[in-house]
């Protein structure tokens, strides 16, 4: 929503210098989060600088709020050190195929220290569900080395949300061998496909229904046994 609201306004980005954008959900004095987020595109020097803030309501059929700063204005330090550790994960990957979306939360989500840089693998392509590649990738609070960078599949996996005619399946099954229960990617898949979906472990089969996990056999598929 960010992007499609900021070409609006700049049809060539390429051109503006950009060099990337973080999303952050916003938060009042108290730090209760605010029913928003703040998508802020920053420059491609050293350091980089704040040139497009687009506010985002979360409220359905509300209008995003655009703002330009020329010349750019200055980021702080806390902002600067998530772009820096989104640009360290970004470096981190091997060669990908995928678009990639980094998603940016703090360590303590996962129980670790640092900055974790979800670099969710995207598509073009209309109605399909996309399993994989993605990564997980701890940075270290200050530093440009990572302290991990995890395959959260072993391969590129994209799956249709749509059967013959068009119409709607009832879920999606995949096989996951990197570990043996669901992650949160499959979450985020049934989320967002809004379907369940089935995942066949070592352990078993389990069902992931929006933020519902339950193991459902504790038989795994048999191309796992």
């Amino acid at each position: 929503m960010g992007t499609d609201e900021l070409m609006k306004h700049v049809p060539d980005p390429r051109k503006a210098g950009l060099g990337g954008y973080i999303p952050v959900r916003e938060a009042d004095d108290t730090l209760q989060p605010k029913d928003s987020f703040m998508v802020t595109f920053f420059t491609s020097e050293e350091p980089p600088r704040i040139a497009y803030e687009i506010r985002i309501p979360l409220r359905l059929h509300s209008t995003p709020e655009f703002e330009g700063f020329d010349p750019p204005k200055d980021a702080t330090q806390s902002f600067l050190t998530l772009v820096r550790a989104r640009q360290a994960a970004i470096a981190a990957l091997p060669p990908v195929s995928q678009p990639m979306n980094p998603v940016l939360l703090p360590g303590s989500a996962n129980g670790e220290e640092g900055i974790l840089v979800y670099m969710l693998a995207g598509t073009t392509k209309p109605n399909v569900a996309v399993f994989g590649r993605h990564f997980r990738v701890l940075m270290p609070d200050q530093g440009t080395t990572p302290t991990y960078v995890m395959p959260l599949s072993r391969s590129v996996l994209e799956m249709s949300t749509r059967g013959p005619k068009g119409s709607r399946p009832e879920g999606l099954m995949v096989t996951h061998l990197v570990s043996d229960w669901p992650l949160e990617t499959h979450v985020f898949v049934s989320l967002l496909s809004h379907l369940p979906v089935y995942v066949g472990t070592r352990v078993g089969v389990w069902r992931v229904s929006g933020d519902k996990i339950a193991l459902i056999s504790e038989r795994p598929p048999k191309v796992l046994q």
